[in-house]
């Protein structure tokens, strides 16, 4: 399970303009047993979805701007396989918009960092529950 944590953007600059720094936030907030999360800033170079495998979390932090482009990643991504969480200002004031069209398994509101742990530990939990059954299922 690899943590993905992308910031929308439909045009790459190529140099940093404005990286947000919530990545770097997450990034930090994120425990030491899912690795070192890979960070994509699309103003920088555009997301890579043949990094996303089933299992995975992409979490993708919008406000009104990216929101189009954020989704299309969320939709992308489910379709691999992968866990999709949506943060940022536009899902807090929109989360039923954020978890419809951008295909999230779930939206957190406010301050992301705060809660980031639980929300992997969550994602994680039915993998593992589902791990435990197929261990149960060989020993029968």
């Amino acid at each position: 399970m690899k943590v993905h944590l992308i910031n929308p953007s439909a045009l790459a600059f190529g140099i940093g303009v404005i990286t947000p720094r919530w990545l770097y936030v997450l990034a930090a907030a994120t425990p030491e047993m899912y690795g070192d999360p890979l960070i994509t800033d699309e103003t920088l170079e555009p997301w890579d979805p043949d990094t996303v495998s089933p299992g995975d979390v992409v979490g993708i932090g919008i406000h009104t701007g990216n929101a189009v482009q954020g989704y299309e990643i969320g939709q992308v991504a489910r379709g691999r396989g992968a866990y999709v969480v949506f943060g940022g200002i536009h899902a807090t004031l929109f989360p039923e918009e954020a978890a419809t069209l951008g295909a999230a398994h779930a939206v957190v509101k406010g301050d992301g960092d705060v809660v980031w742990a639980h929300v992997l530990a969550g994602l994680r939990a039915p993998r593992a529950a589902a791990d435990v059954r197929r261990r149960q299922g060989r020993r029968r």
